[in-house]
């Protein structure tokens, strides 16, 4: 395991053992981004309404190590599965607005989500033929519009 992959299992170690959580960390590292994979019993506060919780600790992680090192690193973090079934169900998401897209002859527009889920749907509609997606929105109000392609 290289130094980053270290100490990235190591940070988030140590703060949830603080917390009181008995869990097992797994880390995969690729060319620029770091997998952790956490597995334990009663993790569902980890994750959070929406993945919030989720979310804010991997901003944590990623900005941690910037601080420390001054290089920015793509941390992915799964607890419990849950990142791993809600790519799968954006995934699905994205499939399903765009046969309605297609159906309809309209935009369908999805509801809010965060940069890293948007990014999720964009990369699967890209992989349908004839359909295009961009995001519309400020903040929080941020969503993704699915169409057919313009030309």
């Amino acid at each position: 395991m290289s130094n980053k992959s270290d100490f990235f299992k190591d940070l988030l170690i140590d703060l949830l053992t603080r917390l009181g959580f008995s869990l097992d960390v797994k880390v995969t590292e690729e060319a620029e981004s770091v997998n952790l994979t956490v597995s334990g019993d009663d993790l569902g506060i980890l994750i959070g309404y929406h993945g919030e919780t989720l979310s804010a600790i991997q901003g944590w992680l990623a900005l941690t190590y910037y601080q420390k090192e001054g290089v920015w690193v793509d941390v992915n973090l799964d607890i419990a599965g849950y990142a791993a079934e809600r790519e799968a169900r954006l995934r699905e998401i994205a499939v399903n607005a765009a046969d309605r897209a297609r159906f309809l002859a309209r935009p369908i527009e999805l509801l809010p989500m965060p940069s890293f889920e948007r990014r999720i749907v964009h990369t699967v509609v890209t992989e349908i033929p004839d359909m295009e997606s961009h995001s519309v929105g400020e903040g929080f109000e941020r969503r993704v519009v699915v169409q057919a392609k313009t030309s």
